[in-house]
């Protein structure tokens, strides 16, 4: 919404140095980002008032409160956003503003998130990879429901301003209030992510807004499985365009509509202006097809952290991302997961990303995630957390694992199956792993 937009345009005025902060943090996350990074002025939905650094705490020394959105209770303790654009005021603004840092936050789905400065490119030669991607020009409406405190909504609002776009916005996500936007406002890009747009098109009633406007949908954020790529172009048509990158490194890849098409999970083309390698783990560069680690350097590459404390993997001016892939012999990138995520199951290579592929298609299954637990035995195994369809038949564990038996390697299937109300999510719809249930 409004809140965090006017303070973005604000900053391009007053050089300020800007911290996107996740609306899903806790107390101890948004107190420990204020210390870690000296933040003076925080800008905040009343709603979130109950989150702030308690009076004579060092989170709370010196610190500007700003409420952005009023709902719910009043505090009347901190002066109001709108009353701050409607004031006049004699400040004197530069001719020419020195450029702050945007500092993004890590996800935070294990600790306080960790500040990443970036520099703002003088050129804008990173994201034009992103223009050759998708068919957005100048002028058109865009339904933006991609988080904007994270590095993917930011960067596109930024786009936005550049080709003058009209922005459609909602504070808090609704599904079919988004459907409705599209149909009213004749909209023809979505900026979403898959868990956003797939809960649009699951929504009984999806079929009774005209979504026809729509030229592309593009997506980033969280990975693409081929299962919700199939529902979404079953229900919009041929228009999703994926576009790969991260927190730390902004833009690494992107793949049009018609690459989406013939194979959903293709990075697709390497950004314009970008160095991208795939590296074994002694550093060295791997032939093409060989699964390494995948790092790269381009015009928004992050500064670095914001506390010195945390390291940078990187090789040379290479950067990791963080993720296992490969280059095919086309040259298009191709992401297997998080290395981190990776599991050897007796011997055997297990990415969890694999399982998740097989459960998406799975009937009776609402939502669910896998990842790699501790074993005995095997030293590792995987294990799945799984949300009941109710509209859908019954299920059992068994059931479960013959499903991803059928269509993967034994090593692959879950031997642990978890059955839960709802998979614990932050802000930006990324699962929480400290948080699922053992």
């Amino acid at each position: 919404g409004r809140g965090i937009v006017t303070p973005l345009i604000s900053k391009g005025y007053a050089g300020a140095t800007l911290f996107l902060l996740n609306i899903g943090s806790s107390p101890e996350q948004l107190a420990g980002c204020i210390e870690e990074n000296d933040i003076n002025v925080l800008v905040i939905d009343s709603e979130f008032a109950d989150r702030l650094p308690a009076a004579g705490s060092t989170a709370a020394d010196g610190l500007h409160v700003v409420i952005a959105h009023e709902g719910g209770e009043e505090t009347g303790k901190h002066p109001v956003l709108s009353e701050i654009v409607r004031s006049r005021t004699d400040v004197k603004l530069p001719r020419f503003p020195k450029h702050g840092n945007i500092v993004l936050m890590s996800s935070g789905t294990t600790g306080v998130p960790k500040g990443i400065a970036r520099p703002e490119p003088k050129l804008p030669t990173v994201l034009t990879t992103i223009l050759d991607a998708i068919p957005w020009e100048a002028g058109q409406n865009v339904q933006m429901t991609a988080s904007i405190f994270h590095t993917w909504g930011w960067a596109m609002l930024n786009i936005a301003f550049a080709l003058r776009s009209t922005v459609v916005t909602r504070r808090v996500f609704d599904p079919e209030a988004c459907l409705r936007d599209i149909q009213e406002h004749r909209c023809e890009v979505l900026i979403s992510s898959p868990v956003f747009y797939k809960s649009m098109v699951a929504l009984d009633n999806t079929w009774d807004y005209d979504a026809s406007s729509l030229n592309v949908i593009a997506s980033s954020g969280h990975a693409l499985t081929p299962q919700v790529a199939a529902d979404t172009i079953e229900r919009f048509g041929p228009i999703l365009a994926n576009i790969y990158g991260s927190t730390e490194l902004t833009l690494a890849s992107a793949a049009t509509a018609q690459q989406v098409a013939k194979n959903p999970t293709i990075g697709g083309s390497v950004a314009n202006g970008t160095l991208l390698k795939i590296l074994d783990a002694n550093g060295k560069e791997v032939p093409r097809g060989k699964v390494g680690k995948v790092y790269l350097r381009n015009a928004t590459t992050m500064v670095g952290y914001t506390n010195p404390k945390h390291k940078l993997d990187r090789v040379g001016m290479l950067q990791s991302i963080g993720d296992l892939g490969y280059i095919d012999s086309n040259g298009m990138l191709h992401v297997l997961g998080r290395a981190d995520e990776m599991i050897i199951v007796g011997g055997e290579n297990v990415y969890p990303s694999s399982v998740d592929n097989v459960l998406d298609t799975m009937p009776g299954i609402a939502d669910h995630y896998a990842k790699g637990v501790d074993d005995d035995e095997t030293f590792s195994r995987i294990a799945a957390w799984i949300v009941k369809d109710p509209d859908g038949p019954e299920i059992s564990a068994d059931d479960v694992r013959e499903w991803v038996r059928t269509r993967l390697a034994e090593h692959s299937v879950p031997r642990d199956v978890h059955f839960v109300d709802e998979l614990p999510r932050n802000a930006t719809g990324k699962v929480i792993p400290r948080k699922l249930s053992a």
